[in-house]
């Protein structure tokens, strides 16, 4: 019997690849998340030893404080958007995370037809080849030594 061949594999091949695909996607995802929130971690970071070590308690020339407001000002408006890109890449990393478990769930379908095939022609298989024993016990049975008895006419005519 032929081998089994399963008719959709290029399809299953495709949607293997767009899983790997989205797989790719993920993890690129994740990482621009993470360095997104280390990125806003340093800010925030920055902005902590700047209070924490603002000279505040001595007196400074009016312009030095100046520029520290004016520096503390910025840090918090860096802060803020850099929440904002960090809440963006969380809402990508969502979204690849939804495309993947998409991809992951139509390549287990096609790979559970693929086994369903394989079992049909697997059972097509068997029951062929047990045909084909039951046939060659029947043919030996016939032709087996006793079983044929070759009955001629008399010669006593």
């Amino acid at each position: 019997m032929r081998r089994f061949v399963f008719s959709l594999q290029k399809v299953l091949d495709y949607r293997q690849r767009l899983e790997e695909q989205a797989i790719r996607a993920f993890a690129e995802a994740q990482r621009h998340l993470e360095n997104e929130r280390a990125l806003l971690a340093h800010l925030v970071g920055m902005r902590t030893r700047c209070l924490a070590g603002s000279p505040r308690a001595r007196t400074l020339a009016v312009q030095m404080l100046e520029v520290e407001q004016n520096y503390l000002a910025v840090l918090e408006e860096r802060i803020i958007q850099q929440r904002q890109r960090v809440a963006e890449a969380e809402q990508a990393l969502e979204g690849r995370r939804r495309e993947l478990i998409e991809a992951q769930r139509e390549r287990k379908m096609m790979e559970r037809l693929r086994e369903k095939h394989f079992e049909q022609w697997r059972q097509e298989f068997l029951n062929t080849e047990q045909k084909a024993l039951d046939d060659l016990a029947t043919v030996r049975a016939v032709f087996a030594p006793g079983a044929l008895t070759i009955s001629g006419g008399s010669d006593d005519e």
